[in-house]
């Protein structure tokens, strides 16, 4: 019986361990993202110095006069079962510098805008 229950426990515990290591390389975000960290004007790698790598990178649109790029920072929130995205953020570099940002649906064409605000 000791035995028994032992074993039970040494399972349960590497389980638990398991679960915890793919948890840690789920590759999603759970923390909250440190936008209050950003400056319009910050280049690329100064964003990812300040709030960490994209999750992705939206799209990315050449012009005459620079190149307009978008990435995307998630938060999720882990519930049982499955997670659900929380927040979404777009970030909008102009020539590689940070323009804007906010949440996808804030801005429809958002990157076209920038150039003709800028060069126009």
């Amino acid at each position: 019986m000791k035995s028994g229950l032992t074993l039970f426990i040494a399972i349960f515990m590497a389980g638990c361990t398991f679960m915890h290591q793919d948890f840690a390389n789920y590759g999603k975000n759970y923390e909250k993202i440190k936008l209050h960290l950003l400056t319009i004007g910050d280049e690329k790698q100064q964003v990812v110095s300040k709030i960490g790598e994209p999750v992705n990178v939206i799209g990315s649109k050449k012009f005459e006069n620079g190149t307009v790029e978008v990435w995307s920072y998630e938060k999720w929130h882990a519930r049982m079962g499955y997670d659900q995205k929380e927040e979404e953020y777009w970030l909008y570099f102009l020539n590689g510098k940070l323009e804007q940002w906010g949440r996808p649906g804030d801005w429809s064409k958002e990157a076209d805008r920038i150039y003709e605000i800028r060069y126009r």
